[in-house]
This record gives C-alpha cells, sequence and structure tokens, in this order.
C-alpha cells in the first residue's frame, strides 16, 4: 500500500472520529460519557503518532501503530 493511501484514509477516518465526538458531546450532555470520549481522543493521538513515524521515515514504527489502530477498531480499507 501506498503511504500517500494510508494518509488519505486516516485523513477520513479523523474526520469520521471528530464527527463522532462532536456527536457525542452534544447528545450527552449531562452525564458526559467519559469512556467514549476519551477513546475518540486516543484514536486520534494515536493516528498523529502515526503521521509523525510516517514523516520522520520510520515505517516500521508506523506499521505497528498502524496495527494498533486496527486494534483499537479503525480498519484502513484497502484499495
Amino acid at each position: 500500500m501506498d503511504i500517500f493511501e494510508i494518509l488519505t484514509l486516516m485523513d477520513e477516518k479523523e474526520i469520521q472520529v471528530n464527527k463522532r465526538l462532536d456527536s457525542i458531546i452534544s447528545s450527552n450532555p449531562d452525564p458526559f460519557p467519559f469512556e467514549r470520549i476519551n477513546k475518540g481522543k486516543s484514536l486520534l493521538k494515536l493516528m498523529e503518532e502515526i503521521r509523525k513515524c510516517i514523516e520522520t521515515d520510520q515505517l516500521l514504527l508506523a506499521g505497528m501503530k498502524l496495527k494498533e489502530l486496527e486494534y483499537q477498531g479503525i480498519q484502513l480499507l484497502l484499495k
């Protein structure tokens, strides 16, 4: 898979996660669903770490973090 494909797919997933977080926050003002919000934030953080690994040519580490992202429930569909 091409690195640019991975980055494009991650951008799409980041948008989805951000929309989902906004939806969770707006629909549940009280009581706050902290567990779901924290998971969304951790997914976004992991995606940012993957992006930094790719930018610094640490592709093996990026691959390991991609596997962790898949384990957390974000599947990047390969075309």
